[in-house]
């Protein structure tokens, strides 16, 4: 009712992926590493913005992404477990003829303008796709006498800067972040029942 109708054609995706898994120091310990690469073509994007702020479909002719992935599962102790896992992925829109509207009004687009109140987008990452993402987290354990457990665990996680849209912006790129957590808490009844306090 807003526009005429969206059409596109099918999306092709070819993906390549190897990797290892292993147990490790007496089985105490477990990694896994993988690296990957995928191409699609006929790439279905939303575009967002305009001077009406509407949602419009875009195809990109090809995008690609790669990366790896790792893994890793430890008991340093019989009591403390830690885990950390991290990953790159590097992603792009290949379309030098792509170009979509900014935004609706104020934003300092980065991309080269085709003069016309569009942008370029060939050579962009894909949206809300962080190149690097990395978490972090420690469980150490005091069982008791009873069978219950006293607990204190920790989460960390990390997450590299992101484009909110299809252009890039000055304003709605998301800046990186880092997030951390902490737990102390009982558990008794085999873990049916738990008290904690958390940040």
């Amino acid at each position: 009712l807003f526009g005429p109708q969206s059409i596109a054609g099918q999306e092709d995706t070819v993906s390549y992926e190897a990797g290892i898994k292993s147990d490790l120091f007496d089985k105490r310990a477990r990694v896994s590493f993988n690296v990957f690469h995928y191409d699609v073509k006929n790439l279905q994007l939303t575009e967002v913005g305009g001077g009406g702020n509407s949602n419009t479909l875009k195809v990109a002719k090809k995008a690609t992404g790669q990366g790896f992935e790792l893994n890793l599962d430890a008991y340093a102790t019989p009591n403390l477990l830690l885990t950390a896992s991290a990953s790159y992925n590097a992603t792009k829109i290949k379309d030098p003829s792509l170009v979509v509207a900014g935004c609706g009004g104020g934003c300092t687009v980065t991309n080269p303008s085709n003069g016309a109140g569009s942008f370029f987008i060939d050579g962009n990452a894909l949206p809300n796709a962080p190149k690097w993402i990395a978490t972090v987290t420690g469980r150490y354990a005091i069982p008791t006498a009873s069978g219950g457990e006293w607990f204190v665990y920790t989460d960390w996680s990390y997450r590299s800067k992101v484009n909110f849209f299809l252009y890039e912006s000055v304003e709605f790129t998301g800046k990186a972040y880092t997030e951390g957590g902490l737990r102390i808490g009982y558990l008794w009844n085999d873990g049916k029942y738990e008290v904690a306090a958390f940040a």
